[in-house]
Parts: C-alpha cells; structure tokens; sequence
C-alpha cells in the first residue's frame, strides 16, 4: 500500500472545504478496514460494498454539519458511523445475521484487526461507563429509542411521560455521550 500523501487531519481539512478528491481519497485509505469490521454483519461482499458506498455518500451530503476538526481517530470514527448505519438498515430490515466467535476466530485475523478490535473494546467500555453515568430515566429513554428501536412515542407510553421529555431526556442523553466519548474520536 502506497503511503497517503496526506495526513488525516490535512484530510479532513479539505474535506471540509468541500475537496472530492480528499474526501475519496480517505475512503480509498480506510476502505479495507472498514470492509473487514462490516464482515460481522454480512458475508456478501456485494452487501458490503452497497454499504459503504451509502454510508459514502452520507457522510458526504454531512460534511458540513459534521464536526470534522473534532475528530481525533478518522478510522475509528468511520467503522463507528458504518456499525451504526448498519444496524439501522438491518434493524429495518430485521435480518441482522451476527458471525460467532468461533466464525470470527476461523478468519485471518491481521494485526490491524486486533488493533481495532481492542479499540472496538475500549470504546464499548467507555460507552457502557457513560451510559452507566447518565440518569436513570435519561438512560431508560435512550435505551428504548436507540437499543430496542422505540418510537419516542411508544418510549413515552412506556415510560409514562410526555414525547416532549422523552426527546428532551434522549438530546441530554446524546450531548452526554457525546462529550464523554470524545476522546475515542
């Protein structure tokens, strides 16, 4: 792999100029990375490919709203949004198909995977450990609506409460997150 002519701050700096060719150019570098994370939700490399070009393209009709000077590690970042992505559509679709461990240590693990995966990890524990600080209905609210899928309606039914504090707990619960889990980005 030829080394990147940019680094990826000067990238996302252009990128926020609205240079296409920085953009692709980040793509191009994190493209493997991000193919090998998505191989936990799908073996189909069309299925992938679909994917990332969506999530492309999304990140790219974002970037202006995106807070790109903020982020520390770009690869991270983009696996994240492409988890996430993910697990919309396929939550949509309700064909989520998750490879076991024994699948997953079948596979040629690089070291760059391990990497990641570490990464991964510490980022669920830091996830977890910001959750765990949230207030409890806050942390009810945002688990209804982002893990179980909930309408804020149905959130705020269950709940017993307004649509109007359920999304206000949900905004809190987010910007929460949010500061707490910068330091992974």
């Amino acid at each position: 792999m030829k080394k990147p002519i940019y680094t990826d701050k000067e990238l996302l700096e252009l990128i926020a100029q609205d240079n296409k060719d920085a953009f692709q150019e980040l793509f191009h570098l994190y493209y493997e990375s991000l193919a090998r994370s998505l191989l936990r939700y799908s073996r189909d490399p069309e299925q992938i490919k679909d994917w990332i070009q969506e999530i492309s393209l999304k990140l790219w009709d974002q970037r202006a709203t995106l807070h790109l000077a903020g982020i520390k590690n770009v690869k991270a970042y983009i696996i994240i949004v492409a988890r996430n992505f993910v697990l919309r559509e396929t939550s949509k679709k309700k064909q989520i198909k998750f490879i076991s461990r024994d699948e997953l240590n079948e596979a040629d693990i690089a070291d760059n995977q391990l990497e990641e995966k570490f990464a991964h990890l510490e980022l669920i524990k830091g996830y977890a450990a910001a959750l765990a600080n949230l207030p409890p209905r806050t942390r009810d609210a945002f688990y209804l609506n982002r893990e179980h899928g909930m309408t804020y309606s149905k959130v705020a039914e269950k709940m017993g409460t307004s649509v109007k504090t359920v999304e206000a707990q949900i905004s809190s619960a987010i910007s929460s997150l949010r500061r707490q889990l910068i330091s992974f980005f």
